[in-house]
């Protein structure tokens, strides 16, 4: 036969131009029959999607084929996303003849020749939705395209449905307008979402925390009141401070402050500061040498502490100064312990852990914790980085929820710190000795290539998340819902409840405009919200010009609010089927897709579902799955092993990617492997199975069935009924697990019948064949069409159940035991060729004390089996089988056989 990838190809577009012209996944509403509507979240289109789509794109298409299989009516619409600044930045960086973006987008083959046609918003966004359509397509996905959509204000019907969202919204008083720490662009000043940098950042959000203003003792040159600000998340810890921190090789600068004066690192510092409404400016610079030995004063303590050098400060993060605490910072105790090593600073780093203060009472604790910690890691110095996050993540953690406040604290001595941070920081505020401040955990880039700030943006619009009464809502929804793996509701409530006030607008992007504010742009979280309920009338709405459709459309057919004759004196009868579309699909059966999704996406989406709609139309079932490496490794262009879908349908054979897909991982957070250096082999693995099929199919015995038949037969009713369990939670690696179960047991059916009864063969091929259809439709379409059964509406494989099973099992199970025993006592006494095989079944007296539940109950029963079983095991060890009773035989080990265990001499 010819090559196996060409043969699949074939086949492949075969089916798939058939399921377009017949329209196979095109649904109507049918009462008669239970509809299953299923939604994955689109994607982002600012490039080529990749093989990490694909896994979970097509363990949607797994569970929309299966549940087809099993009778339902199941719609499964996509839609794609373009809101957001991704697409504006990657097109402008193109215009502007960035060398990433001419490079990223010659490596994925994009035609220089079309580069002219990227260099818009609006001619990125519609070119890769175009490219990402054909690879789902060519994946097989049985989508219907009748419903595809897309966001923004490009698309006049998506756009006038989430005005029409964000109108109710403020009906319900669920949007506020206030200031707000967003990221932002330095350069750009435009919001930084997590579309809108590179994928390894994405879910960094800023860090709250305070600026603590600690005077410099003597001024520097003619200016005195100078301030050293720290920025902490663990401000409560100020009566622990030794000494401050400064980059020995930082450029520092000396900087009015809105009235103050301040020493900072020039670097972006300075424009967060800007950006978070501080005055800022630079009167001159100051090396670190000028700072390094000279004092500072603890403005809570009044205790005079040194300025010390330290390489582990980042200029770029906080405000480039640290407050070192060592008795319950590791970092800080393990910098100390290193600088006691340096010869010109030992002594004022010896005297500094000399001073070091009992903050806080906690168990399992000395009055130093972090030295502890640092002694029980074994942590050697400030290069052993992993040991130190992991020493600093446990003390802070504990210390936070279960560290006691010493008498040192005053008014606060046995409070726990997180019962009185808060107002400790309040206070401290207030006395002018700190300030809040907003940065990030690590500095990175925008797709715009400029570095990230935090600032403060007025007049910004947010989504009441904190509002308690929603989140009552959100909880309730979360708790008739069916989420899977089961663990991650606890998840989903944590989430609910973390949320505060989220700000949902950003400005120059690409989206739908807030309909009161038109300044202001939604965000790509917050339009992406109940889209799925636009689903089920997009093919009908198209039909309306957008310039004409109000809210009192979206109002009837969504909610059932209005005038039903005057609207459809409006709108014609479309209205009504729209009302009735809606009606009969929704809610979302299952949403599928990726962990990265859970803290955000998911979150709020179930927000605006329980704002919106009644209880009735909440959504019903979330399922999650990790991440894809390929070949055990994350997937990255650096790396090599950077796959597009593109690239993945034009190298190989689809089936044979998704069977990889479907083996690779489970639902869960775990992340699944998909290894493509085993395409091949699933080519391989479904070729034979081809093959198998057409030329086995309605052959075999017709003779009556025998036990092993009917062992074969319920080995299939058990295994269906797990795989369907395994199916319903897209736990695809187990659902390919039991299919090679069900393999091997027809080999061993084979090696007990030999020839296969007709009956059960055709059995075996149409429940494997209709169990591997949701993971590769079109090999098994084309089966079906070989061997005569409708390829284009297959239904869920029916076996009958078998009864009697467990003792057919036993039977069985004794059977291999009797093989493998023989085996053994072949390799003990080391005969490769034995000529004869006598097994030798018990006296019948024996029998009479076995338990009654005994699957064998007399001798008769267990030399039937054997005589059965003889023929199989004659032909695996290539020799006469001899089957005898003890009653009967001379030979001297005959006396040891029991039941259930015959006596076995080899010669």
């Amino acid at each position: 036969m010819e090559n196996f990838t060409d043969f699949f190809k074939k086949v492949e577009e075969k089916w798939q131009r058939i399921w377009e012209e017949k329209g196979v996944y095109q649904p109507e509403v049918d009462e008669s029959k239970p509809k299953f509507f299923m939604t994955v979240p689109y994607p982002y289109v600012s490039g080529l999607l990749h093989l990490g789509s694909a896994y979970t794109y097509t363990r949607g298409d797994f569970i929309a084929r299966y549940k087809r299989l099993r009778g339902y009516n199941v719609l499964w619409p996509q839609g794609w996303h373009l809101t957001g600044s991704p697409i504006v930045s990657r097109s402008y960086r193109l215009k502007m003849g960035d060398k990433k973006i001419i490079e990223d987008l010659i490596s994925d083959g994009i035609p220089e020749s079309d580069f002219k046609k990227l260099e818009n918003p609006e001619g990125w966004a519609i070119y890769f939705m175009n490219l990402n359509r054909e690879a789902f397509k060519k994946f097989g996905y049985s989508i219907d395209w009748r419903r595809e959509l897309y966001t923004t204000y490009l698309n006049p019907w998506y756009d006038k449905f989430v005005k029409w969202q964000y109108r109710k919204l403020k009906e319900k008083n669920l949007i506020t307008k206030g200031s707000h720490p967003v990221i932002l662009d330095s350069k750009l000043k435009i919001v930084i979402g997590d579309h809108d940098r590179p994928d390894e950042y994405a879910g960094i959000s800023y860090q709250e925390g305070i600026i603590i203003k600690f005077p410099l003792e003597n001024k520097l040159g003619d200016i005195e009141g100078i301030f050293l600000p720290c920025f902490t998340l663990r401000s409560e810890t100020i009566y622990g401070v030794t000494n401050i921190w400064i980059n020995p090789s930082g450029k520092y600068v000396l900087a009015k402050v809105n009235s103050e004066y301040w020493i900072l690192p020039n670097t972006i510092i300075l424009e967060e500061l800007r950006a978070q409404k501080f005055n800022v400016e630079i009167i001159r610079e100051v090396s670190a040498e000028e700072l390094i030995g000279k004092n500072a004063i603890n403005p809570i303590t009044k205790d005079k502490i040194p300025i010390l050098p330290a390489k582990f400060v980042d200029i770029e993060i906080g405000t480039g100064i640290v407050m070192s605490v060592p008795s319950d910072a590791p970092y800080d105790y393990i910098a100390l312990l290193d600088l006691t090593k340096d010869q010109e600073y030992s002594k004022i780093a010896e005297d500094c852990l000399r001073k070091m203060k009992p903050l806080f009472r906690l168990e399992g604790y000395s009055e130093f914790p972090a030295r502890d910690i640092v002694e029980k890691l074994e942590i050697k110095s400030q290069e052993d980085r992993d040991k130190l996050e992991k020493a600093t993540k446990e003390i802070y953690n504990k210390e936070f929820y279960n560290g006691i406040a010493r008498e040192i604290y005053g008014k606060y001595a046995g409070k726990k710190v997180f019962e009185f941070k808060e107002e400790f920081e309040k206070e401290i505020i207030e006395e002018k000795i700190a300030v809040r401040y907003y940065t990030l955990p690590i500095r990175f880039v925008s797709r715009y290539n400029n570095k990230v700030i935090v600032g403060i943006v007025e007049d910004q619009w947010f989504l009441k998340y904190s509002d308690i009464e929603w989140k009552k809502l959100a909880h309730e929804c979360v708790d008739g819902m069916f989420i899977y793996p089961e663990n991650l509701k606890k998840v989903f409530h944590e989430y609910i409840e973390w949320y505060k006030d989220w700000a949902c607008t950003h400005q120059k992007e690409l989206g739908s405009t807030l309909p009161w504010d038109e300044k202001w742009t939604l965000e790509s979280l917050s339009d992406s919200t109940l889209y799925t309920a636009f689903y089920t009338i997009y093919n009908l709405i198209k039909k309306i010009d957008p310039e004409k459709i109000g809210d009192d459309l979206f109002d009837y057919v969504f909610l059932g609010k209005g005038n039903k004759e005057e609207l459809i004196r409006k709108y014609g009868e479309i209205i009504e089927e729209m009302r009735r579309e809606f009606l009969y699909w929704y809610p979302v059966d299952i949403r599928t897709s990726g962990k990265d999704l859970i803290g955000n996406h998911f979150i709020f989406y179930i927000f605006h579902h329980t704002a919106i709609f009644p209880k009735e139309l909440w959504p019903k079932g979330i399922i999650i799955n990790g991440w894809v490496l390929t070949d055990g490794k994350k997937m990255s262009k650096s790396l090599g092993n950077y796959v597009s879908m593109k690239d993945a349908y034009e190298k190989y054979s689809v089936d044979a990617l998704r069977f990889l897909i479907a083996y690779s991982g489970n639902s869960g957070l775990d992340d699944a492997n998909l290894e493509l250096s085993k395409v091949e082999n699933a080519e391989r693995y479904l070729m034979e199975w081809y093959s198998f099929c057409i030329n086995n199919y309605n052959k075999g015995r017709v003779s009556e069935k025998l036990p092993v038949d009917l062992w074969f037969e319920r080995v299939l009713y058990e295994k269906i009924k797990v795989i369907e369990m395994e199916y319903e939670r897209l736990n695809m690696r187990n659902v390919i697990n039991s299919i090679y179960d069900i393999d091997n047991s027809y080999k061993w059916y084979i090696k007990r019948c030999g020839e296969p009864h007709r009956d059960v063969i055709n059995k075996y091929i149409i429940v494997k064949s209709i169990v591997l259809y949701p993971i590769v439709p079109h090999i098994v379409s084309e089966i079906l069409e070989r061997i005569g059964l409708d390829p284009l509406n297959p239904s869920w494989p029916y076996v009958e159940e078998v009864k009697d099973f467990e003792n057919l099992d036993k039977r069985e199970e004794y059977i291999r035991k009797i093989r493998d025993d023989i085996s053994k006592i072949l390799e003990i006494i080391r005969i490769e060729k034995p000529k004869k095989i006598k097994i030798i079944v018990a006296r019948k007296e024996k029998y009479r004390n076995l338990k009654e539940n005994y699957f064998i109950r007399n001798q008769e029963e267990e030399l039937n089996i054997l005589k059965d079983a003889a023929t199989t095991i004659s032909k695996e060890f290539y020799c006469d089988v001899d089957i005898d009773i003890e009653e009967k035989s001379s030979e001297e080990k005959s006396k040891k056989a029991l039941p259930g265990k015959p006596a076995i001499i080899v010669i």
